[in-house]
């Protein structure tokens, strides 16, 4: 199951790509976020586990992040959640210039493997309730965060 999440953000591409790409500072402009911890850090990312709230809900998970700035993408592969309910999961944020401004979109792509349930659980509940709702926050809170910022 793939979920999407588009913004567009009137700002340089770089500077939005760095804002974005700088997880240890998301608490600081999304209060969503309760922390991002890096459990190892390397040059091109790291380990890092994160925790958001939903609703009063509280949710953490561990991901292995990688930055491309080749491809002007930010990459997280989950490898541990809550009930593990998104191992696994893929998660890229694509960030492409256009005449309106930068489109900022993050693709999250879920296999629930589940018996019975596992489809509707990660249509509805991890898709829709959790991913959908706090990438939008997340993307609503860097824009406002990025566009807010002094542009030279």
């Amino acid at each position: 199951m793939r979920t999407s999440n588009v913004i567009t953000i009137k700002a340089p591409l770089h500077v939005i790509y760095t804002e974005a790409s700088d997880l240890a500072r998301w608490p600081d402009f999304l209060p969503h976020y309760r922390y991002n911890r890096f459990l190892s850090k390397m040059p091109w990312g790291g380990i890092v586990k994160m925790s958001a709230v939903r609703t009063f809900i509280p949710t953490t998970w561990i991901s292995e992040y990688r930055i491309d700035t080749e491809k002007c993408q930010l990459y997280f592969k989950h490898l541990k959640s809550t009930l593990n309910a998104t191992r696994g999961m893929i998660v890229v944020w694509h960030f492409t210039e256009t005449p309106e401004g930068v489109r900022v979109e993050i693709t999250h792509d879920l296999e629930l493997h589940w018996p019975l349930i596992g489809g509707f659980v990660g249509k509805y509940i991890v898709g829709l309730f959790f991913i959908h709702h706090i990438a939008t926050q997340t993307l609503a809170g860097l824009k406002h965060k990025v566009e807010s910022m002094p542009q030279s």
